[in-house]
């Protein structure tokens, strides 16, 4: 009599279940019984017969073929790599979808229900010049049926929405199913529009579809109907039964990382789906992150440096004035073009932070500790971290002077500035929208809200106070501040010119910023993480504990002992959230694996501390609790 390993979409692993056939299971959606109720789970793997003390209980039902053997590998090795429990690694895939499908329990009407409404497409990819010689590699590449991982460094966004339009296009009368994934719900939903027009073999996965329509995609995906799918990040899981090829668009995107258990990252998780499908892998972005720079100088990718296919605005980099906010050269030019369309950007919003003439002090979140901004139209304080809203006291908070006064800039106190120096020129000074059809005038925005642009559109730009990109507390801070200023290059004509306020303007990153200088400015990034020990040289891993009222505080200095004795890398921590009963220990380590297996080992024991439960983000995208 056979055994398998049964994972059920709970917090657990994998169950022992024994069956009256010797089949392959691998991959077969059954029933089977969990404490005094029926469940459904997925068949991971044979097994050897358990210690017979052990009561091992039966397979009820086999309800039939879910999910791919070579899925089965990705899923097990999901649950490996970043520490979770198989049936934590299941619930994301579209387990109840394939389960309804299977068990035929959604009515035949609900299944008919369509994809959603086409939105209005606002921009043309036609007559756009690309690479053909990087179209051939893919495609060609594709054909033979074998893995490897492109990183495509594009010019813009819109090339890389273009490339893979061609790309699916030449691939179309191939076997398999091609895979396409965006970061964010618009984007993906704007290409699918696209690709829509010339094939309806085409299906569209995201969160922020109805159940119908989710459903009605895995319907045709399971059908082996869908040739192309189109999604976000959860769409790395799509139950395809044969995939020809992945593409991942702005690869570098943090919206690709799961804020749900398991903590997954979809570019990482769509390279090792490949790796297992032996189907290509294509990541495409404007600015790769440096991690897959290395990666590629490894040769673990093949890196194609299209960057060059288009011509750029020039960058010039400014001293940012202690006296005013604009330098007469930006300002200049602001008189000289407002009538084409100027962008200009600050990146922090409200008026300003407000400072203390007494003490020095900037007034502060009591809360969070995070600089509050000064909203002068109301008169109101804000955190935007915590959303705490206060009104201006008369007095310091600290050493109770009367003597407030702004620092900084904020889009607030640009748009009053601009709107002084051109009161009499009749210019419209007007708050960003992309959307718009015409940008005459002068146009301001948050940087960090401004999303990016499908068509350039104004004749420049500035970018003001730009050190606060600099002063964040994070090993990626320069790769931001690059990738930031990419960004808003891709919305300036190509004979237009970025204006970069900085009170260090010969700084190191200015060096490569100028001159799109990426080959020496990844060199010198990777170097300085080198120094100091962050990836992709190190490996971290959060350890995030959570803690209940009854929770002895002595227990945490024996989580901590514990984990000293056990792991053999660095160790920070415990970090406390000042909001709630939670604790963060970070992990850092060179011997990547090594740190992995330590700590799936110590689950176990970590289990026996009473009062706190606990969850692992393997190579987390923030540090903050």
């Amino acid at each position: 009599m056979p055994y398998f390993n049964v994972s059920i979409p709970l917090k657990l692993k994998t169950l022992t279940y024994q069956y009256d056939e010797e089949l392959n299971l691998k991959g077969f959606a059954v029933q089977v019984p969990l404490r005094n109720r029926v469940v459904e789970g997925i068949v991971i793997n044979k097994t050897d017969k358990p210690d017979k003390t052990v009561q091992i209980k039966k397979i009820q039902t086999v309800i039939g073929k879910a999910y791919e053997e070579k899925f089965i590998d990705f899923l097990q090795w999901m649950s490996s790599y970043y520490i979770s429990e198989m049936g934590s690694v299941l619930r994301v895939t579209f387990f109840e979808e394939v389960i309804d499908l299977l068990s035929e329990r959604k009515s035949k009407k609900r299944l008919k229900e369509k994809n959603p409404p086409a939105e209005p497409i606002s921009f043309n990819v036609e007559n756009y010049f690309l690479n053909n010689e990087t179209i051939s590699k893919i495609i060609n590449l594709t054909r033979v049926g074998s893995y490897k991982t492109f990183l495509i460094q594009c010019p813009d966004f819109l090339y890389e929405i273009k490339l893979m339009i061609k790309v699916v296009r030449e691939l179309l009368s191939e076997d398999g199913t091609i895979l396409l994934i965006m970061p964010e719900i618009k984007e993906a939903q704007r290409l699918f529009n696209l690709l829509r027009s010339f094939n309806n073999q085409i299906v569209l996965l995201h969160s922020g579809m109805k159940h119908s329509e989710l459903l009605f995609s895995i319907k045709e995906i399971v059908a082996n109907k869908a040739k192309i799918i189109v999604g976000t990040r959860f769409a790395v899981f799509a139950p395809v039964k044969k995939l020809s090829l992945i593409m991942v668009g702005q690869e570098s995107s943090w919206l690709y990382k799961a804020e749900e258990s398991p903590r997954y990252h979809a570019r990482d998780c769509a390279v090792m789906r490949g790796f297992i499908e032996g189907c290509p892998v294509v990541l495409t972005d404007f600015m790769p992150s440096t991690v897959s720079y290395y990666n590629a100088l490894r040769s673990k990718y093949e890196l194609i440096d299209d960057f060059n296919q288009s011509k750029h605005p020039n960058i010039k980099i400014l001293r940012q004035p202690y006296q005013s906010i604009f330098h007469p050269e930006a300002l200049l030019y602001l008189k000289l073009y407002q009538k084409e369309g100027i962008l200009v950007t600050s990146p922090r919003s409200g008026y300003s932070l407000l400072r203390c003439s007494e003490c020095g002090e900037v007034i502060k979140c009591e809360k969070c500790g995070y600089s509050m901004i000064f909203r002068k139209s109301t008169r109101l304080l804000e955190c935007f971290r915590c959303g705490i809203v206060m009104k201006i006291s008369e007095q310091c908070p600290y050493c109770s002077g009367v003597d407030m006064h702004s620092v900084g800039v904020g889009v607030e106190r640009i748009t009053e500035e601009l709107k002084n120096i051109f009161s009499d020129k009749h210019v419209e000074i007007k708050e960003i929208d992309l959307e718009s059809e015409q940008f005459q005038g002068i146009w301001v925005g948050q940087t960090g809200k401004i999303k990016k642009g499908y068509i350039a559109d104004f004749k420049g730009a500035v970018i003001v106070d730009f050190d606060f990109f600099l002063s964040i507390p994070d090993y990626r801070t320069f790769e931001k501040a690059f990738a930031k200023v990419l960004s808003i290059c891709q919305l300036i004509k190509q004979d237009g010119t970025l204006f970069i306020q900085t009170r260090n303007p010969g700084g190191e990153i200015f060096k490569f910023i100028r001159s799109y200088n990426f080959k020496d400015f990844y060199l010198y990034e990777l170097k300085h993480r080198e120094q100091t020990g962050f990836p992709p040289f190190s490996r971290l891993i959060k350890l995030m504990i959570k803690t209940k009222k009854t929770f002895p505080y002595e227990t945490l200095d024996k989580v901590k002992e514990f984990l000293k004795n056990h792991i053999s890398g660095e160790i920070i921590g415990p970090l406390k959230n000042q909001d709630k009963e939670e604790f963060m220990f970070i992990f850092r380590s060179k011997d990547k694996k090594r740190l992995i297996d330590e700590l799936t080992g110590a689950i176990a024991t970590l289990r026996t501390f009473k009062g706190i439960s606990f969850k692992f983000e393997v190579d987390p995208v923030s540090l903050k609790i």
